[in-house]
C-alpha cells in the first residue's frame, strides 16, 4: 500500500480488522464495531482519542464493510461548497464520508453537514484527538455515536514494531525497542516513523543513549498532549512576556506546524492578554477575543494569520501584571475575610421586610453629589481598607495611576471638610 516514498506508517496500514492492533473494548463481542457490523447497516460514528491510537485506521477499514461510495476529507481543507455538491449528487444512494480532524472544521462547516446526517443522505465517521464535547457542536454531536480509542499499550506498539522490523529486513534489539517505545508516546504513526528513520543505523545503536542522541538530530516529535505541547506554549508565553516578536512567531508557527489546535492557542493568548499586559493596553484582551473568534469563524489555515496578527500586538505592547497581582492578593482576602458582612447600606432592598431589616439605609448616590464622588468606606466595617491595584508607570496604566491620584485626592479632601 502506498508510494515507495510514502511514510512506513502509511505502507504498513492495515486493510483488514484481523490485521488491526488494539482497542480490544470496540472489537470485543458486544463492542460497538462488531455490533454496527453484525447490524450492516452504516452508522455516523465519532473516533475520539489519542493519535495513533488507530482512529483514522479504522475508519477506513469499516466503511469498506458497507456498499457505499466513500469520501476522504479533512477538516483542515474542508470546503462547504465543493461538500454541498457532491451530497446534492447522491441521489438514489448514501454517501459514507470519513472526517479527519474533525475538530478543526468551524461551527459552519459542522453546521452544514447536519441536514444531511439527519435525512440519510450521507453518514460520518470523525476522528479527533480533542474532547468532542468542547470541538464539536452538539446539534452535529447528537447524531453521532462516540466510540472512544484508548492510548496503544506496550505490547500492541512492540507487535507494530515488529512488523515494520519484518517489511525493512531489519532486527531490533530489545534496548532500541524499549527506546522507541518511550520515544513514541504510545503512538503508532511516530513509532513506526521513528524506526523508519533510524533503521540505516540500527545495527550500530548500542544504548538508549545513543539512541536518543540520534532521534534528536533526526527526528523532532510533537505530542499536543505530552511535554513538547507543555514545553512550546510555555515558550510562546514567555517570548510575548519578553516583548520578542520573532521568537514569538517562531514558537506560534512550530505549535501550529506540528498539529497543535488553534483554539487552544487563542485561548492562551486570551490569558496573556490579562495576565501580562492588563490594563497597560487595554485594547490587547480586545484584540486576543477578536482573534480567538476570527479563527473559529474561518478555520485553517486562513484564520491562524489572525492568531499570529494577535500574537504579534501581544508582543509588542507595554507589559503589567498589576492586574494579575491585584486579583490574587484580594483572592487571599476573600479566603481569609469571607465570614465579614456586607454591611447593610450597600445591600439591595427589593422587599419591605429587608427594609424593615435596615438593608439600603443611609446609602448615599454618588452620582447625586460633586464631581459623582463621596468619601465611603466600601470594604466590611472590620476590615480595614485595602491598596490592591498598583499600576505601573507603562502603557495607559500611566492613565490609571493618575485616575487613582485624583479620587485618592477627593477623599482627603472630602475627609478634611468632615472633621
Amino acid at each position: 500500500m502506498g508510494t515507495e516514498y510514502a511514510p512506513l506508517a502509511e505502507k504498513l496500514r492495515p486493510v483488514e480488522l484481523n490485521d488491526f492492533v488494539g482497542q480490544n473494548h470496540l472489537m470485543s463481542e458486544n463492542g460497538i464495531i462488531t455490533l454496527l457490523i453484525k447490524r450492516n447497516k452504516p452508522l455516523s460514528l465519532l473516533f475520539y482519542g489519542p493519535p495513533g491510537s488507530g482512529k483514522t485506521t479504522l475508519a477506513n477499514i469499516l466503511v469498506k464493510k458497507f456498499n457505499l461510495p466513500i469520501l476522504k476529507i479533512n477538516g483542515v481543507s474542508f470546503s462547504t461548497p465543493t461538500f454541498k455538491k457532491i451530497a446534492a449528487k447522491t441521489y438514489d444512494q448514501s454517501l459514507y464520508i470519513i472526517i479527519d480532524e474533525i475538530h478543526r472544521m468551524n461551527k459552519a462547516q459542522q453546521d452544514a453537514l447536519l441536514p444531511f446526517v439527519e435525512n440519510g443522505t450521507i453518514f460520518i465517521i470523525g476522528t479527533t484527538t480533542e474532547n468532542p464535547s468542547f470541538e464539536i457542536n452538539n446539534a452535529l454531536l447528537s447524531r453521532m455515536t462516540i466510540a472512544i480509542f484508548n492510548q496503544l499499550d506496550e505490547d500492541n506498539i512492540k507487535k507494530i514494531l515488529l512488523k515494520g522490523a519484518d517489511h525493512l529486513n531489519v532486527k531490533i534489539k530489545d534496548h532500541i525497542m524499549k527506546g522507541i517505545i518511550k520515544f513514541s508516546n504510545m503512538d503508532a504513526r511516530q513509532a513506526l516513523n521513528i524506526l523508519d528513520t533510524i533503521s540505516n543505523d540500527i545495527d550500530s545503536i548500542n544504548d538508549q543513549t545513543q539512541l536518543k542522541s540520534i532521534l534528536n538530530k533526526k527526528f523532532i516529535p510533537y505530542d499536543k498532549s505530552g511535554e513538547e505541547h507543555y514545553n512550546l506554549i510555555s515558550a510562546l508565553h514567555k517570548a510575548i512576556r519578553g516583548s520578542d516578536v520573532n521568537a514569538s512567531l517562531y514558537y506560534l508557527a512550530r505549535m501550529i506546524k506540528g498539529g497543535e489546535n488553534p483554539i487552544y492557542i487563542g485561548r492562551r493568548l486570551i490569558r496573556i492578554a490579562s495576565e501580562d499586559i492588563g490594563n497597560a493596553d487595554y485594547k490587547a484582551l480586545g484584540i486576543a477575543i477578536n482573534a480567538f473568534q476570527a479563527y473559529q469563524i474561518l478555520g485553517s489555515p486562513e484564520g491562524e494569520l489572525a492568531l499570529a496578527q494577535c500574537v504579534i500586538y501581544l508582543a509588542l505592547c507595554p507589559k503589567s501584571v498589576s492586574t494579575y497581582n491585584a486579583y490574587n492578593d484580594a483572592l487571599k482576602d476573600a479566603d481569609e475575610f469571607s465570614h465579614m458582612p456586607v454591611p447593610l447600606k450597600f445591600r439591595n432592598a427589593p422587599t419591605k421586610l429587608m427594609k424593615d431589616m435596615g438593608y439600603s439605609n443611609d446609602y448615599r448616590y454618588p452620582p447625586n453629589y460633586k464631581n459623582s464622588f463621596i468619601s465611603e468606606k466600601y470594604f466590611p466595617d472590620d476590615m480595614k481598607e485595602r491598596d490592591y491595584y498598583k499600576p505601573v508607570m507603562r502603557g495607559f496604566e500611566r492613565e490609571m495611576k493618575k485616575r487613582m491620584d485624583y479620587f485618592k485626592k477627593l477623599r482627603r479632601e472630602l475627609k478634611e471638610k468632615e472633621k
